[in-house]
């Protein structure tokens, strides 16, 4: 049976409902906040407030925390010591607290609610999570949240470039949409027509709105936000992540291996270019919609390596058992470095 999230709090200082919200769902009056030490000196205090006015206690974990097995057990056992009653999990803060937090509530079985202060991935809604396994990062199947609180506000406080990231992310879909309907015809992978339709829809709207997006006005928080949440949703109908990721997230996940520390979605932004020439796709003009989002269209302007765009092209194929635009064997090097060139990425 499929589940879904059930709520979705979303506008201008919506984070001032919490308090109100929360006792519809659970009967705990004790809750755990997670988040990040950035995430908290900025929004912290507002949380609290919130839920402080309607009798909650708050517990909190704050701590640079890391989206690897160690990041999971330090956080797992600081949850187990303070709530042994299942207390309910807020996550406050981007991609990875989100993530690991999916994970423990997963594993816990705790209610989790989800504050995102970034928007830079579509981590916000999915039943994934992403966790570096000391090679690769691995999507682990992990549970959807029970709530989620889009306060505009908080939303629009954040730095351009995870703006700029999450539009490059949820642009992918442009190549990894291509990619999932020729895996079921080739690959005998599994495929949702609806799931695919809807996914293609949020696409365009956010293609006809990415100049709202990039100046972070209502329309544009709003739209990006809530692309981020359908993304989950459409996960969860599809069973699996190939709704949102195909052979441009292949080249990501090999990117990030090869450059950790750089913007997921700006390596999709690149990766997008690149797989819709091979798809010959080009006349989608993507490149002019990462522009026009604020995104990096070459290793100039992301300040990466000739060299690991290369050999990301090469592995990538590699990094999930997806079938793509990239075949079976992927790509030789002499056919990774023309690709990049007649795309721009690399001169």
């Amino acid at each position: 049976m499929m589940k879904f999230s059930p709520s979705i709090a979303a506008g201008l200082g919506s984070i001032n409902s919490l308090g109100e919200v929360l006792p519809e769902l659970f009967i705990h009056k004790d809750v755990i906040l997670v988040s990040g030490e950035t995430s908290f000196k900025m929004f912290g205090e507002g949380v609290k407030k919130s839920l402080e006015s309607h009798d909650f206690h708050v517990h909190e974990i704050v701590s640079q925390f890391t989206p690897d097995m160690s990041g999971i057990e330090n956080l797992k056992a600081r949850v187990v010591k303070a709530g042994v009653e299942k207390y309910p999990l807020i996550a406050l803060g981007g991609g990875i607290i989100i993530d690991l937090c999916k994970y423990i509530a997963s594993e816990l079985d705790r209610h989790l609610i989800v504050i995102p202060t970034l928007l830079s991935s579509d981590a916000i809604a999915s039943g994934y999570s992403v966790i570096w396994d000391g090679t690769t990062n691995r999507a682990v199947r992990t549970k959807s949240p029970n709530m989620i609180i889009g306060d505009y506000d908080i939303l629009k406080r954040q730095p351009k470039k995870y703006i700029s990231a999450g539009i490059g992310d949820m642009l992918s879909k442009v190549s990894a949409l291509f990619d999932w309907r020729l895996s079921f015809w080739m690959g005998g992978e599994s495929y949702n027509d609806f799931a695919m339709t809807v996914a293609r829809s949020t696409t365009e709207l956010l293609q006809r709105r990415v100049i709202d997006v990039s100046k972070m006005n209502y329309i544009g928080i709003e739209t990006l936000f809530l692309s981020e949440v359908t993304d989950g949703y459409l996960m969860e109908l599809a069973g699996s992540t190939r709704v949102a990721a195909g052979s441009e997230h292949l080249f990501t996940f090999a990117l990030e291996s090869l450059e950790p520390g750089g913007l997921h979605g700006i390596y999709c932004g690149l990766g997008t270019i690149m797989m819709s020439y091979l798809q010959s796709r080009e006349n989608l003009d993507i490149r002019g919609y990462l522009q026009a989002g604020g995104l990096p269209t070459n290793i100039q302007e992301a300040g990466i390596s000739r060299e690991n765009v290369v050999r990301a092209l090469t592995v990538a194929h590699k990094m999930r058992p997806w079938y793509t635009i990239l075949g079976l064997n992927g790509l030789s090097e002499g056919s990774a470095e023309r690709l990049a060139r007649y795309t721009q990425i690399i001169e």
